[in-house]
């Protein structure tokens, strides 16, 4: 439930690579609105949320809609679970590179990409930070941020898939600040049933509740001048989150049963495996306690995305296991290369240490230990209801017939082979139709 970490010894200096990489950026505009936002290498929000970088005033647009950030590849664009869905050349995306200029809409609005000159960007990073190890763009553009932003004192959001290591990087963020010699303290908030939360992280007082026999300081108090990692803060409910904002706002807290307040002087991390601006849409995660939690915000690329790092991470991993004279051979780094790592770096470790039982000599054999395994699935999904794939379906569907007939309803209708009241319906649900019978056309 609750990890404790020390760190007495300073953040080892690690070597400094300049890197270059050849960024593509450019500009989004509104089409029709002075509105824009240049697109360099920082992660950018579009949506009807006033926090975000491109404010789209439209009923249409979620609010935090989607995702713009410049890469080797392109601008890259993700729609972020958005209710209307994201749409370049009128196809819908989940997430898509823009590589010249084009037109691509949020809902119903018009935005139009601008490109510019590929620029060459150095990049001063190492190629390993803390006991994460990579060379492709994505981590080192990863390390230079961890780099710039661990020895400040600002919230950050690590986002990664399960298995990436997001708990590794937040003790690394720890360990390369200037509260390093002070504890780390980890809390997984799924894994604390909501009556006892409150207590967990704020304290309780003797007698506060039945069973309280004893004073209990907290989570909050326990990491005072050190750093604070929350896991799964989306499980929180609305009532918690409430309670979770005065604290990161006020930097104090209420123990459980007592009026007075405690001042506390905590760095905050969260790591999420689910993106917090999927719950900011629908609804069930405050809005302004995730962007003061998303100070800072980084994401930790899955495997199937650096597999030329793969390699780099044998090596390291047969180095942690004290067998560094280990070779693989072309058959088991095709193997691999084949499997699309839904357990990411946790099932590649998993895999180097089952192969150690499997050989003979200093071959690592791992095509034996991959044997039976999957090796061309897809990355586990979060969700696979059918109710949900109606609705991100309707979504779509209903999204792109109103943009082609302007929100005619008949038209629609029409088109759909549906009666006006079921499609009147399906596009009040999605915000593209109001109760005084007109439709949102959003240009």
């Amino acid at each position: 439930m609750v990890a404790d970490v020390d760190a007495d010894e300073a953040f080892p200096t690690v070597p400094q690579e300049t890197h270059v990489l050849s960024l593509r950026r450019g500009r989004i505009e509104v089409v029709g609105e002075a509105a824009s936002v240049p697109v360099d290498m920082e992660r950018l929000h579009i949506g009807r949320s006033p926090r975000c970088a491109l404010v789209l005033d439209d009923p249409t647009v979620s609010k935090v809609h989607a995702e713009v950030q410049a890469t080797p590849r392109g601008v890259r664009v993700v729609d972020l679970n958005s209710r209307n869905g994201t749409f370049v050349a009128e196809a819908s995306i989940v997430e898509a590179y823009l590589t010249g200029p084009c037109e691509f809409r949020c809902g119903a609005k018009r935005l139009r990409f601008v490109q510019e000159p590929v620029h060459e960007v150095q990049i001063e990073a190492p190629e390993r930070f803390g006991e994460l190890v990579g060379t492709t763009p994505e981590m080192i553009q990863l390390f230079a941020k961890l780099q710039r932003y661990a020895p400040t004192s600002m919230s950050m959001v690590i986002q990664g898939e399960t298995g990436t290591g997001k708990e590794r990087v937040a003790q690394a963020i720890h360990a390369a600040s200037p509260r390093r010699d002070k504890h780390f303290v980890a809390v997984n908030c799924a894994a604390i049933a909501e009556p006892l939360l409150e207590s967990e992280l704020f304290g309780h007082v003797r007698g506060a509740f039945t069973g309280a026999d004893r004073a209990h300081d907290g989570v909050f108090v326990e990491a005072d001048c050190g750093t604070l990692l929350f896991d799964e803060v989306g499980e929180m409910s609305s009532a918690m989150q409430a309670k979770l904002l005065r604290v990161l706002e006020n930097q104090e807290v209420r123990p459980v049963g007592t009026g007075r307040c405690r001042k506390v002087n905590v760095r905050t991390l969260f790591a999420t495996h689910v993106d917090l601006r999927h719950a900011v849409n629908r609804g069930t995660f405050r809005e302004d306690l995730y962007f003061r939690m998303a100070q800072v915000t980084v994401e930790i690329p899955p495997l199937r995305k650096r597999m030329d790092d793969l390699p780099a991470l044998i090596e390291d991993i047969l180095q942690q296991l004290e067998r560094p004279h280990m070779k693989v051979d072309q058959a088991g780094m095709s193997a691999l290369l084949s499997h699309s790592w839904p357990g990411n770096v946790r099932q590649l470790r998993t895999i180097v240490q089952a192969a150690l039982v499997e050989s003979d000599g200093d071959r690592l054999m791992l095509d034996r230990a991959l044997d039976g395994m999957a090796t061309h699935g897809e990355p586990e999904r979060t969700s696979g209801m059918y109710d949900e794939a109606k609705r991100d379906f309707d979504r779509r569907f209903y999204t792109a017939l109103h943009v082609r007939f302007k929100g005619n309803l008949s038209q629609i209708a029409k088109a759909a082979g549906k009666q006006r009241v079921t499609v009147r319906a399906a596009l009040r649900a999605l915000g593209l139709y109001d109760d005084t019978g007109s439709t949102s056309k959003g240009t």
